[in-house]
């Protein structure tokens, strides 16, 4: 079956719309922070905190399980299997995986931390602890 130029233009359009939507958030929420945070240690810890969900999220989202998922799921449906318990099995088992991952980050959080940003080692300004 042969993909229409109207409907491939739509789904281009459509992903490329978001994505630019994306982008013009993330350049004010950048400029917003550097706004109200500035350019000390605060937006500094900030910074490296949002660093580490957007690592994991490249990692699991837009990493292996999206280069692996897509190609078997797109097969699956185009062969008239049933594609849906593959979906359900795949995301449940993702979702397992990333709720035991986030409790052992949480746990390592220390080291993590220390080594996204050695800087912060032995700087007692904000020690609540």
């Amino acid at each position: 079956m042969a993909t229409s130029p109207i409907r491939l233009g739509f789904g281009f359009l459509t992903v490329g719309g978001w994505t630019l939507i994306s982008r013009v958030l993330g350049f004010l929420r950048d400029i917003l922070i550097a706004r109200y945070l500035g350019a000390g240690g605060v937006a500094e810890a900030f910074l490296v905190a949002f660093s580490l969900p957007n690592m994991f999220r490249r990692f699991f989202a837009e990493g292996a399980m999206n280069t692996a998922f897509v190609p078997i799921f797109s097969k699956k449906l185009e062969g008239g299997s049933d594609a849906l318990p593959f979906a359900r099995n795949a995301l449940s088992m993702l979702g397992v995986f990333l709720i035991l991952f986030t409790l052992l980050a949480q746990m390592a959080m220390p080291w993590l931390v220390l080594a996204m940003a050695s800087g912060f080692a032995g700087d007692t300004t904000h020690e609540y602890w």
